[in-house]
């Protein structure tokens, strides 16, 4: 096999190593009081960072964990190379769709074929961890039952490997919902929440994950998932430069309209933001188990807050734009006319 992940970002880009303190070796636990964890890896005809991706999770230092892949390609690239993989480690279980899913059905049979799963994490099939990324999760939840959720800072870095944030101090603050009583917690993801395509490549409990509904069928799922786990315990950030995610194209409504699902729903072609803030007023007002006045008090004003936020940014990608576009001014158009009137101002 390849080189490991690690190995090819200690090469090239030093700062990768983060040195990360820890309590206790989960290694001398005994077999039974260990959890049960399990990755997801859903692929699809990704083969060029495959390897790496493999490499990387199999040097974890927790290696107490099973990888269960969910291979929706439509190319027999990516199977090759992972039952390559799959003979050298027992870790490894491959399945492969026999009918193509799309990106969210094949995200939720990632969960589903991890039965018994303690904790749970999807992984990318082109990324890279440090090798203590595991290790760190698992000890967050086993120290702290109300958090359902842990997920470390996010390196971006581009399809060489070099790091695409240069400066480390202007990325996101670190989020966390500790001490945050219910409805102040679900106030703040709905509200302050940034980065939901990081939190969702973080360790779950997941009990916590199948009660939120794993991976809605929406634009923006992982959003929508975020806010719904929200309502079962606490999101947190550690301090650590623990993911290294290789940007392998730029986020657009019209690409996850084409990845996303292969059979499009009805419900597909009308506003977005209407149809998941009528989701999330279903599911945690509406739905059975939605439990006590207070909770269902507290979904619909969920609801009406993703409404309020998300509203702006509809029409994002098109050539008229969104508000938020409109505001920000990040329609190529619209920079060049903003570049056309300062240069007037300049000139006259």
């Amino acid at each position: 096999m390849a080189s490991t992940g690690i190995e090819f970002y200690q090469e090239r880009i030093q700062w990768t190593m983060v040195e990360v303190t820890t309590n206790a070796s989960h290694e001398e636990a005994a077999p039974g009081q260990r959890p049960i964890i399990c990755l997801g890896m859903p692929l699809y005809n990704q083969t060029k960072y495959l390897s790496e991706a493999l490499n990387s999770l199999l040097a974890q230092t927790y290696s107490n964990f099973k990888l269960i892949i969910s291979d929706d390609s439509t190319e027999p690239g990516p199977g090759q190379i992972v039952k390559s993989f799959v003979d050298q480690d027992h870790r490894i279980i491959y399945y492969r769709n026999e009918v193509r899913k799309g990106m969210v059905d094949n995200w939720r049979n990632c969960f589903h074929l991890s039965t018994g799963a303690d904790y749970f994490a999807w992984v990318g099939d082109h990324d890279v961890w440090h090798p203590d990324w595991l290790d760190t999760m698992v000890q967050v939840l086993d120290n702290n039952p109300e958090i359902v959720l842990v997920y470390p800072k996010t390196v971006n870095v581009d399809m060489q490997g070099n790091r695409r944030d240069k400066k480390p101090e202007k990325s996101l603050p670190l989020f966390s919902t500790l001490g945050l009583n219910d409805a102040d917690r679900i106030k703040s993801v709905s509200q302050s929440g940034r980065g939901f395509g990081s939190m969702v490549y973080g360790l779950f409990r997941a009990e916590a994950l199948r009660r939120a509904g794993v991976f809605r069928r929406v634009l923006y799922p992982d959003v929508i998932l975020m806010l719904e786990l929200s309502f079962q315990g606490d999101l947190h950030q550690v301090d650590a430069e623990l993911w290294y995610r290789r940007r392998t194209a730029r986020f657009s409504i019209a690409r996850q309209k084409k990845t996303l699902f292969v059979q499009k729903p009805w419900y597909f072609f009308l506003p977005w933001p209407l149809v998941n803030a009528c989701a999330l007023f279903w599911n945690t007002t509406i739905r059975s188990g939605a439990e006590t006045r207070t909770r269902r008090y507290l979904g619909f004003k969920m609801a009406w807050m993703y409404l309020l936020r998300w509203t702006r940014k509809f029409g994002n990608g098109s050539w008229l734009g969104s508000y938020h576009e409109w505001t920000t001014g990040q329609k190529p158009w619209m920079k060049k006319l903003k570049k056309r009137l300062r240069d007037k101002e300049v000139h006259s």
